[in-house]
């Protein structure tokens, strides 16, 4: 059902030092503590914005965040007055995930926004964990420098890291999450003079990025280069929907090969098709298709879809997703927290002699090998 990501050798030969600087983030300092607790925080500096004006644009982030996770998060506290606001979330942290397991364990946190005029900023805390469905930890007690760290600040504990890494990652994103809503645009660069409040238009004072002006219900729309989030972690753990097709005739796939990046001086996404596919059939006919993004709540439907073939199968039934389509007219789903829509660029099928790394290339050998395709991303929307 998964697919592996397709890594060049060219690339393959960055990853180590990749890793190697990456590594550095998760150490000393990297889980902050207040008074003894611990208490991740990032400040947005939007210089000219009004504070109603974020605060709007962070309570429809907070409740959107919350309401996709299905379960007990919920908005506690708001005070437009005071410019506060504070949220109880519950998702899942995935250590690891493959066909036959899934590591895996509960988050709580809790949430808090402080809104003022040109500033705003985002606290996570109270960070708990229910691990296994009956072990439970505390991130003081389980993450922080003293505990998770040797006595020289330079490796984590074995049996920590995962805890350790992957909860820096989850805040990380989380932020990530928070910043691109501060940060949604409709025209070309430019530094806004006058405050603005309305969803969908950029904070005074903040510089943003080009994105068409489309809207798309219950979405914000932010520029190709404000997607938040780790896109490793994203296709690789998290998994995603490659949707070909018109409203009248459309399938989709799981998968968790291909990237994001630059080509011919446009942002582009990459992803890869088997021909055996019913997908590879409208990925050829149709030239814009979508990659969607999902929760851990929606684990289910995307494993459904990796698993059945919409030859013969009503997969939007039988993954209970609700199908929407773009102003474009491309196809998506209103249960994913990111819709990439895509325009072909360039499409290559993948031949044996062009597998540099020679353990893949005798992995499939005889084997049927994937087109890359390789899309103009031309619109992009959260929740």
């Amino acid at each position: 059902m998964k697919k592996g990501i397709l890594v060049l050798s060219a690339l393959l030969a960055c990853i180590p030092t990749l890793l190697s600087a990456q590594d550095s983030k998760y150490l000393a300092g990297a889980v902050p503590e207040i008074d003894g607790k611990v208490v991740f925080q990032r400040e947005f500096d939007l210089s000219g914005a009004q504070q109603d004006a974020i605060y709007e644009r962070m309570l429809d982030w907070a409740t959107a965040r919350m309401e996709q996770n299905n379960n007990t998060s919920r908005i506690a506290y708001s005070d437009k007055a005071a410019g506060s606001i504070a949220a109880t979330g519950q998702e899942y942290i995935v250590f690891s995930s493959s066909a036959l397991s899934l590591d895996r364990t509960i988050v709580n946190y809790q949430l808090t926004i402080t809104c003022q005029p040109g500033k705003c900023v985002v606290k996570a805390e109270k960070i708990r964990y229910v691990y296994q469905e009956k072990e439970k930890y505390n991130a003081e007690e389980w993450i922080t420098d003293e505990v998770a760290l040797n006595k020289s600040k330079t490796k984590i504990v074995r049996g920590l890291t995962k805890f350790r890494t992957k909860t820096i990652d989850f805040v990380e994103n989380l932020f990530d999450s928070a910043q691109a809503a501060l940060g949604i645009a409709k025209a070309a660069p430019v530094t806004v003079q006058a405050p603005v409040s309305q969803i969908g238009a950029p904070l005074a004072g903040t510089q943003v990025a080009q994105v068409s002006s489309t809207p798309l219900t219950g979405y914000k729309q932010i520029a190709p280069d404000k997607i938040p989030g780790n896109i490793i972690k994203m296709l690789s753990e998290d998994w995603m929907l490659i949707t070909a097709g018109t409203k009248d005739k459309f399938n989709m796939m799981t998968a968790s090969w291909g990237g994001l990046g630059v080509l011919y001086q446009k942002p582009v996404a990459i992803c890869f098709i088997n021909p055996t596919r019913y997908t590879y059939q409208l990925m050829e006919k149709d030239d814009t298709y979508t990659l969607t993004f999902y929760t851990e709540a929606y684990r289910g439907a995307l494993q459904y879809c990796g698993t059945n073939s919409g030859r013969d199968t009503d997969k939007v039934k039988g993954s209970g997703l609700s199908p929407i389509t773009t102003p474009d007219g491309s196809q998506a789903f209103s249960e994913a927290w990111l819709i990439i829509e895509c325009r072909k660029l360039v499409s290559q099928s993948i031949t044996p002699e062009a597998i540099s790394n020679e353990a893949v290339r005798n992995e499939w050998a005889g084997k049927q090998l994937h087109k890359m395709y390789i899309g103009e991303i031309i619109n992009v929307w959260v929740k």
